[in-house]
């Protein structure tokens, strides 16, 4: 009977117990918050060790709302003799880390200890109870000779927030009162066209004061700049060589072939032909009939000779060989070199050519009226096809086919060209869009057969992109024409703004058949003519209701 009271006793002392400790756990839950800040410990093995890290984490906000920046902070706090190597981007979903801030870290010595502080933006974009994972910072440390000592990682627990929904207000939202009525304005037309004249000019003066300066500074960047003489690049070359050590180290067909290339490109740029894709043979032959002051041909045949037996049958040369024949080059650019008078010679020619090439560049340019003759045409032929569809769109009563046809004549001036090399206008007037660079080494082109100049520069047709590239501002309504024909008429050679875009130019196919000057008759008629085509659609009754 003792034994099964004891039994009992015992059983109700447990009982009792377990009871007792649920409930002082479930008061330590109910009492406490959910935690905005983490606090972590990193040790040794030993339990003796010192803690080589300790970590502490916050939020600067820990009831942020949907959208809001938050920023964590880490603290770690470690010996000098410590590396903490905290990630630059953490995980710290379902938080999103914001990569407009790449965030900062901010370092200080207290005493013997190293305060470094992690600051990483992210923003709240999940409402609710959240939970941030647990972030490891590895950590190693180092003695005083650099040598690796202990490492380990220590963690930074989970932080706790909540993030409020952007509904969630103190206040119920209530709708705003209606405005107050407005009595109804009627239709100024008058006051319509004015604004959008008004806007036109001035986006028309605004574009054309920007084409101009890109003009200018396009034409600043392409300036041609004077040539550099042979003899400058040739001295230059053999000084570069004979400061570095290739005279005495480099292998001596290497210095060899560059010497010969030097004294070719210098013959070849001061007599004016091409001697670096000459053979020996063809090199000699041609430098007889020059004349060379203080240079004997046989002083280059012999160099030539032993240039070729050093490249081709590896004849051996010695270091003092090869400084003897850079001198002899150096030699033969030093006393055949250009005089300031002979330069200045050479650079009156190069200008006398250049102009003569930009003559008959220009005498191959179509003239303004030529173009303006064309561009009527293309004009005329967009504006019959834009009244006829405005008359079937009146007839039919069709208010979106009336409004599409208002973008048929843009649309057709810019995609004019595309369609093949050439415009109707340019075709019946008979001009050609021809790239801007000039081919002085290509075959004579078609259009010009009877030209046999030297010089005469040649045209390329244009592709379809510069072709396109070069309409897209009459796509503008108004302005588009107001500004190409202002710098048609400004700037040299009467590019307009869409051919400086595109590089392209419009070339007289027929400049050798033409005779006398274009008129500009024709061009005003069909320009009027093709106003009142497009003056029709309102004739005929209007916009359709």
């Amino acid at each position: 009977m003792r034994h099964v009271a004891a039994t009992a006793g015992c059983t109700a002392a447990l009982a009792a117990a377990i009871a007792l400790g649920l409930t002082s756990e479930a008061q330590a839950q109910v009492a406490a918050p959910a935690p905005a800040t983490a606090v972590g410990v990193a040790g040794d093995a030993s339990p003796t060790a010192p803690p080589p890290v300790t970590v502490e984490a916050k939020l600067s906000n820990s009831t942020p709302t949907f959208g809001d920046r938050i920023e964590l902070r880490v603290t770690l706090r470690h010996a000098a003799h410590v590396r903490v190597f905290f990630p630059s981007k953490p995980d710290l979903r379902p938080l999103l880390v914001d990569t407009r801030d790449p965030g900062r870290t901010e370092s200080q010595t207290v005493g013997d200890v190293v305060v470094e502080t992690a600051i990483v933006p992210a923003l709240a974009v999940r409402s609710g109870a959240l939970k941030l994972p647990a972030i490891e910072v590895p950590w190693t440390e180092t003695d005083a000779s650099g040598a690796q000592g202990r490492s380990g990682t220590v963690t930074i627990p989970p932080l706790r927030l909540t993030v409020k929904s952007q509904f969630a207000g103190d206040n119920l939202a209530e709708p705003a009162p209606p405005p107050a009525p407005r009595p109804l304005v009627e239709e100024n037309v008058p006051l319509e066209i004015g604004l959008l004249v008004a806007i036109m000019m001035a986006v028309s003066a605004l574009a054309t004061a920007g084409a101009l300066r890109f003009y200018r500074d396009r034409a600043a960047r392409r300036a041609p700049k004077p040539p550099t003489p042979a003899h400058t690049t040739a001295l230059a070359r053999l000084d570069e060589l004979e400061r570095s050590d290739r005279l005495q180290t480099a292998e001596a067909g290497s210095v060899f072939a560059e010497l010969s290339e030097i004294l070719r490109q210098y013959l070849g740029g001061r007599y004016r032909f091409l001697a670096i894709d000459m053979t020996t043979t063809e090199l000699l032959a041609h430098l007889k009939g020059v004349a060379m002051r203080g240079v004997q041909l046989d002083e280059i045949a012999s160099f030539a000779e032993l240039s070729d037996l050093v490249k081709f049958a590896h004849v051996p040369a010695s270091p003092d060989e090869l400084r003897k024949e850079a001198q002899f080059v150096r030699k033969v650019v030093e006393r055949t070199q250009q005089t300031a008078l002979e330069q200045a010679e050479a650079r009156r020619a190069e200008d006398e050519r250049l102009a003569r090439i930009k003559r008959l560049r220009l005498q191959v340019m179509a003239p303004p009226a030529l173009r303006l003759r064309a561009l009527a045409i293309d004009v005329l032929i967009g504006a019959l096809a834009m009244a006829l569809l405005a008359w079937v769109a009146v007839d039919t009563a069709n208010r979106a086919l009336f409004d599409a046809c208002l973008l048929l004549l843009p649309l057709w001036l810019a995609v004019r060209d595309v369609l093949g090399p050439q415009s109707p206008g340019k075709a019946i007037v008979g001009l050609q869009i021809a790239d801007n660079q000039d081919e002085t080494t290509t075959p004579k082109r078609d259009w010009l057969p009877e030209i046999a100049q030297d010089d005469m520069p040649t045209a390329r047709v244009a592709d379809a992109w510069p072709r396109l590239l070069r309409n897209l501002s009459l796509a503008i309504p108004v302005a588009g024409l107001v500004v190409e024909a202002a710098t048609c008429l400004h700037l040299p050679e009467s590019r307009r703004l869409g051919d400086q875009w595109a590089d392209t130019r419009v070339i007289d196919a027929q400049v050798l058949r033409r005779r006398g000057a274009p008129s500009w008759a024709p061009a005003v008629l069909l320009l009027v003519l093709a106003g009142v085509l497009l003056l029709m659609p309102w004739a005929m009754g209007g916009r359709p209701a």
